[in-house]
């Protein structure tokens, strides 16, 4: 099994950079296992950990961010077209009044002049 020194001259990136997303993919880990599982689990998980290599949660998290952002950014286009779309909404409202108002003032018209 590759070693941490392995994988540090394997891979071209620098070390602390590798430790923060390390520590990160750590933190995450442990705040999803502890609201998940009883603390009698924790050790059995750290077993399994131990055998993934350092960099499989640093790409799958990377991973899982992309995605993230993609979708924010669909949601962002979504809600500024749901934001278009209630203001031309609102502007038909008040033409359609204005035109109703308009058409009583000539109904008005027409039947003073029969």
């Amino acid at each position: 099994m590759a070693t941490c020194e392995d994988l540090d001259s394997e891979f071209e990136y620098d070390k602390d950079d590798a430790d923060e997303d390390a520590k990160i993919v750590v933190g995450l880990v442990a705040t999803v296992t502890s609201k998940a599982k009883p603390e009698s689990d924790l050790e059995e998980e750290n077993e399994v950990y131990s055998k993934i290599s350092r960099e499989e949660p640093i790409e799958s998290l990377k991973e899982l961010l992309t995605h993230f952002e993609l979708r924010t950014n669909e949601l962002k286009d979504l809600k500024e077209k749901y934001v278009d779309l209630m203001k031309q909404q609102e502007l038909t409202l008040l033409n359609l009044k204005a035109s109703e108002e308009g058409l009583r003032g000539f109904y008005f018209i027409c039947k003073t002049y029969d």
